[in-house]
């Protein structure tokens, strides 16, 4: 009776171990994806400079936010980094172009969200991204909007999430 108590105690310790060492579904893909994000932030002369200071301000915060979300993939296997222009992206396997534009952006009134509430002065953000293998050949497309009224973190922290779950499913049913 000791030898078996003895290795049944073995042998749960081992599966512990094991378990601790190689959770279920902790896998993670030999080859890692990289998804370059090219994130350009919409402003141009016809935007009038306060507005342009707002768009410029909001596209720095959500192109970093977005290579943290992506990092939430990492089991998945994705790796996000920012590159400043396009030819900065080398087509390659495992290698995706994820292209950004900010297409419009209303910052609402801060003051009518604090005051009124129950969505006044609400944040309107709209988006156009394209997801490539080769920098040039779209596999996605899509435009994407949101309205929140809380502050503009809110409606960004969204649309990146909505990016990164739409680039997961399009790489994953490849």
């Amino acid at each position: 009776m000791g030898k078996r108590l003895i290795m049944v105690t073995a042998f749960i310790a081992v599966a512990f171990v094991i378990g601790f060492a190689y959770p279920a579904g902790a896998v993670e893909k030999s080859a890692r994806t990289t998804i370059s994000v090219l994130f350009d932030n919409g402003v141009n002369e016809t935007l009038e400079a306060r507005q342009a200071k707002a768009q410029t301000q909001l596209s720095g915060w959500m192109n970093n936010d977005l290579v943290r979300v992506f990092a939430r993939y990492t089991k998945a296997g994705y790796q996000a980094k920012l590159i400043e222009k396009r030819k900065d992206f080398t087509p390659q396997p495992n290698n995706y172009l994820l292209s950004v534009k900010i297409t419009e952006y209303r910052p609402g009134s801060k003051a009518a969200r604090m005051i009124v509430g129950f969505g006044a002065g609400g944040v309107s953000l709209k988006i156009h991204y394209e997801l490539s293998a080769d920098g040039a050949n779209a596999i996605l497309t899509k435009n994407d909007q949101t309205y929140s009224g809380r502050e503009w973190m809110n409606a960004a922290r969204k649309l990146n999430q909505n990016m990164a779950k739409a680039v997961t499913e399009k790489l994953e049913s490849k």
